[in-house]
């Protein structure tokens, strides 16, 4: 880890971000008229209003996996 971030102890700095993250609140799993899982979380992948979310085709791939 020290290599790539530059300091000793990551794990600390992990704890220490998502200490401070806050709940993400309530997410709603919903399929697409397509059949494609997708939720409505804020900083979901799979939320296709978001500016992260994945492209369509691999947000069915996503769905494929999760549906195993």
């Amino acid at each position: 880890m020290h290599s790539r971030l530059g300091m000793q102890d990551a794990g600390s700095l992990a704890t220490a971000m998502l200490e401070h993250q806050g709940l993400t609140g309530q997410v709603r799993r919903a399929s697409a008229e397509d059949g494609t899982r997708i939720n409505d979380g804020t900083y979901s992948s799979r939320n296709p209003a978001t500016s992260v979310a994945l492209p369509d085709d691999r947000l069915a791939r996503a769905s494929v996996a999760l549906a195993m």
